[in-house]
This record gives C-alpha cells, structure tokens and sequence, in this order.
C-alpha cells in the first residue's frame, strides 16, 4: 500500500513538473509566426500576422495587417526576403490599388518600407521569423512612426496618434 501511494506521488510530481514547464515557456515560444499578433507600447495599433498557406509563393515570408485600434484605420504588409535571402524587407501599404500596379500606383499606395528585426530580452536584434518559426518576442519597424506622420492618408481628420516603432507579442491566434 505504501509503494503504490508512493507510486502515484511521483506521477503526479512528475505531471505538475512537466505543466509548471509548459506554463513557465512564454506564449511567444509556442506561436508560429503567422500566428502571432503584437501591439505598440501605447496599445493604439496592432499588428497581426496572417496564416501563409504552406504553397505560397517562395519569396514571400510573412504577410500581416496592421490597425489602428478604435478605428477604420487599416494597412496592409508583405515581408520578401532579399533574392540572396540575407534580410527579410517588409513593404507596409494603404490602400493599393488590385491587381498589377505601376511602380508609380505602388510608390504612392506605400507607406514604409524597411527590414523588420525581432528583438529578444537583452536587447538582441535577429531578423524576423519565417511564417512557420515560433514567432518573436517584440518586433522593430525602424523610422515606422517617422514614415506614418509624413504620409498622406487622405483622411478627413488627420492622424494625431503614430505607432511605436517596437511592437510587443500580445497573443497567439488559433488554427482556423
């Protein structure tokens, strides 16, 4: 009696171990990238990373939305790596045009672009994930806020609230 008392004192030492693993890893860790949804310091914008179908196109790491909360505010991103695959440069627009575009259509339609970095505790910059990577800790966008307040949204009331240029994971967003 005492051996199996024992017994199951150890199993469930072992479960909690095993649990108090899983909840001390951080929600980060276990979200893929295009899973992943950040927000600004000021929690004003959020930036949510779209699900990549495993057959899209090879040059294409990441897309992503990014919104202005408690508005209509909405810009679209799409992250390419350099045709050598050294940096992951990402183009952020506003409303661009369908279909093929003029270099001109884009240019006017673009908000920013620039490489994004994943920062780490320790304040070490990598660059950003691939879709299917567990996703990053915070994100860096440099000159985003500078890029936001010097384009021209055509808005009826112009933009007083920029993003921070860090972006902070927030959650992790379900398999659909």
């Amino acid at each position: 009696m005492i051996l199996s008392s024992r017994h199951r004192l150890g199993k469930c030492a072992a479960v909690l171990a095993v649990f108090g693993v899983l909840v001390s890893q951080p929600a980060f860790a276990a979200c893929l990238q295009d899973h992943a949804v950040y927000t600004d310091r000021d929690d004003d914008f959020t930036l949510t990373f779209k699900s990549a179908p495993d057959d899209g196109p090879a040059v294409t790491a990441n897309e992503f939305t990014i919104r202005m909360n408690d508005s209509d505010l909405k810009l679209d991103g799409v992250v390419m790596w350099d045709k050598d695959g050294g940096r992951p440069n990402a183009t952020v627009m506003y409303k661009c045009p369908a279909g093929d575009v003029t270099g001109d259509e884009l240019q006017r339609c673009t908000v920013w672009k620039g490489v994004v970095y994943a920062l780490k505790e320790g304040a070490d910059a990598e660059l950003l994930p691939t879709a299917k990577e567990p996703s990053a800790q915070a994100l860096l966008l440099p000159d985003f806020s500078g890029a936001m307040s010097s384009f021209n949204f055509k808005l009826e009331k112009p933009l007083e609230t920029f993003p921070w240029e860090v972006f902070r994971f927030k959650e992790c967003v379900p398999e659909q």
